[in-house]
C-alpha cells in the first residue's frame, strides 16, 4: 500500500515519508480503507517502500484492499475464464481468441456480495466492451497498483495461456518497475520466443506527437536501462482515437505484439495498437486514493481505417518516388560538339554569309517553329559518321632543265 492512516488522528501517511529521521509520522498506522494494522516496510532492491499489513492480521471484510473479496469478486465476472484455487491463488485461463465471449452460467451460489455495489468489487465488461479475458486483467492490475505490486500479493495470481501451463503474473504482465521492462526488452531484442500474449502496464509519463503525421503517442516509461542499452516504452496506433484518452497520470494496461524499434536515436519497446480491446485505462481519485472503473477508447470504425490505409500508401509512394529517381535518373537527350542536332546545323548555316555558305532550297523551306520540344519527345538520331578525309595531292618531283643537246660535231663530215 501507499498510503495509510494514523489511528490516533486519522492523518494520512504517503508511503514516501518512510524512512525519514526521525519519522514524521505517529504510530500505529491503520489501513486507508479499513481499521486494520499495518506497518511501514523500508524499499529495497526492486520494490519501493510501501505499508504491509501486520503479521496474522486480515483486511476488514469491507476493504478495498482485502485480496480475498477482490479475488472472488473477480472470478464470479470472469465468464468462467479465472478461478480460485485451495490456496486461495487467482488463476486467469487465456482463450485462444482474447477477443472471445464464452458462454458461461453462473453457479447457484455464485451471487454478488450484498455490498458490492458499494465497494465496487463487481467485474464485467466496460463500455465499450471490453473482452472478458482483458476486463478481468484489468482489474488485476489495477487492484496490484492499490497494493503498490506488493510481490506477497502479485504472487497469489497466476496466467494460464491457451494450452499452455500456468505462468507467473510477472510473466504475463510487465512492469511497473524498469527491471520487468528491460527484461521483456532483452527478450524482444534477443528474438527470444513468447509464446502467449504479452501484456505491459505503467503510467503515462508525457503524450507527444510524431514529426511527420502529427498522431500522438503516450510514453509509459523514459530512459530504461537493459544492461547497455537504454530505451523508452511507447504506446502508438495509427488511430488517433486510442491515444487521445490518455492523459499524463493515466494508468494504462497494454496487450498486443510488443517489439523493440531501434531506428530511433534511443531505442523504443513500442505497441501499435490497432483495436479498442488492447487498451485499458484508469484514473485515480486524488480525494479519496481509490482508482477509477476501467475504460478503454472507442472502437475503431471502418472510415478510419479506409483513411489510415489510404495514408500508409500515399506515404510509401511518397518515399519510394525520390528513391527510383535517384537510383535510375532519366536519360538526358544527347548532344555532342563534334555532330550538332539538324535544328543547331540549321540555325548556324543561317547566320553564316550567303557566300561563305549558301543555303539551299531544302535549308529554305524548313519550319520556323521551335523544334525543342522534339528533343526531348523522339529520340535523337543517331550521329552520322565524318566524311572520309580527303587524300592530300601527290607531290611530283620538280621538273628537271632540259639539257642542251649536244652537237656531234666531232664526226661532222665537211662539205
Amino acid at each position: 500500500m501507499r498510503s495509510a492512516r494514523e489511528q490516533r488522528s486519522g492523518r494520512p501517511v504517503s508511503a514516501e515519508e518512510i524512512g525519514s529521521k526521525p519519522e514524521t509520522f505517529e504510530s500505529p498506522l491503520i489501513c486507508e480503507f479499513c481499521d486494520s494494522i499495518v506497518e511501514p516496510v523500508r524499499g529495497y532492491k526492486t520494490v519501493p517502500a510501501l505499508f504491509r499489513l501486520r503479521r496474522n492480521l486480515l483486511h476488514q471484510p469491507r476493504c478495498a484492499l482485502n485480496p480475498t473479496e477482490i479475488i472472488n469478486d473477480i472470478a464470479r465476472g470472469s465468464h468462467g475464464l479465472a478461478h480460485v484455487t485451495e490456496q486461495g491463488l487467482l488463476r486467469l485461463e487465456l482463450p485462444a481468441d482474447l477477443i472471445s465471449i464464452p458462454p458461461h452460467t453462473p453457479e447457484p451460489g455464485d451471487e454478488p456480495h450484498p455490498d458490492a455495489t458499494l465497494i465496487k468489487h463487481d467485474t464485467t465488461t466496460v463500455r465499450p466492451f471490453l473482452p472478458p479475458a482483458i476486463t478481468s486483467a484489468a482489474k488485476i492490475a489495477r487492484f496490484l497498483q492499490m497494493h503498490d505490486f506488493d510481490p506477497k500479493i502479485v504472487e497469489r495470481f497466476r496466467v494460464k495461456p491457451h494450452g499452455q501451463s500456468p505462468v507467473a503474473w510477472g510473466r504475463f504482465c510487465y512492469g511497473p518497475t524498469h527491471e520487468s521492462y528491460a527484461e521483456l526488452y532483452d527478450r524482444k531484442r534477443t528474438r527470444r520466443t513468447i509464446p502467449h500474449p504479452i501484456a505491459v502496464y505503467g503510467t503515462v509519463q508525457r503524450v507527444d506527437q510524431e514529426r511527420g503525421s502529427g498522431r500522438p503517442y503516450a510514453t509509459l516509461a523514459v530512459n530504461v536501462t537493459a544492461g547497455e542499452h537504454r530505451h523508452h516504452v511507447v504506446l502508438r496506433s495509427h488511430f488517433e482515437t486510442l491515444i487521445t484518452p490518455l492523459a499524463v497520470g493515466t494508468h494504462v494496461l497494454a496487450v498486443g505484439d510488443w517489439d523493440v524499434f531501434d531506428r530511433t536515436h534511443i531505442p523504443q519497446l513500442r505497441l501499435f495498437a490497432e483495436d479498442h480491446w488492447q487498451v485499458a485505462y484508469w484514473t485515480t481519485n486524488p480525494a479519496t486514493g481509490r482508482p477509477a472503473e476501467p475504460a478503454c477508447p472507442p472502437p475503431v470504425t471502418s472510415r478510419q481505417r479506409v483513411l489510415a490505409r489510404t495514408e500508409a500508401r500515399r506515404r510509401r509512394n511518397a518515399a519510394a518516388t525520390p528513391q527510383s529517381s535517384t537510383a535510375t535518373p532519366p536519360t538526358p537527350p544527347v548532344k555532342t560538339e563534334s555532330t550538332p542536332p539538324p535544328q543547331a546545323t540549321v540555325r548556324s548555316a543561317r547566320d553564316q554569309p550567303i557566300a561563305e555558305q549558301p543555303i539551299t532550297p531544302t535549308y529554305e523551306e524548313a519550319p520556323t517553329e521551335p523544334t525543342d520540344h522534339l528533343i526531348t519527345e523522339q529520340p535523337v538520331p543517331p550521329p552520322l559518321p565524318p566524311p572520309p578525309p580527303v587524300p592530300p595531292r601527290p607531290t611530283y618531283p620538280p621538273e628537271e632543265p632540259a639539257s642542251r643537246p649536244r652537237r656531234r660535231w666531232f664526226r661532222r663530215r665537211r662539205p
